[in-house]
């Protein structure tokens, strides 16, 4: 039987998948974690971007995040099969910082899911 800290604990594994998928360039990881419907949405700088996470998945493909990149998931809220969670990152492609928030869902096969994304880089 699964709890809450199994499920809390569970969403932190897929967003420790996001951060490694972030340093290593794994495009096919990064991807695997969003939904197919997901929503990318924030303030990059100056400009709003809102899409979905295919603009992140080839940017992180395609960049090295750096050598200074380091992030952690600071929080993880689960209320039934839905999640709320933060991860924040310093030091990506070139210097950038992110406060990301994330929401997921648990899927009817057991497996949490991005289903949206909603970021600011200072």
């Amino acid at each position: 039987m699964s709890g809450r800290v199994d499920d809390a604990n569970a969403v932190r594994d897929v967003l420790e998948d996001y951060i490694r998928g972030t340093r290593d360039s794994d495009g096919e990881l990064l991807a695997s974690l969003f939904h197919p419907s997901a929503v990318v949405a924030g303030w990059f700088g100056d400009e709003l971007l809102v899409g979905g996470p295919d603009g992140f998945v080839k940017r992180a493909s395609e960049t090295a995040c750096g050598p200074d990149y380091r992030a952690c998931v600071s929080s993880v809220e689960v209320t039934g099969r839905t999640a709320e969670a933060t991860v924040l990152e310093d030091g990506l492609w070139g210097g950038m910082s992110f406060v990301n928030r994330f929401h997921l869902v648990l899927m009817p096969n057991g497996n949490w899911t991005i289903t949206a994304k909603l970021y600011h880089r200072d």
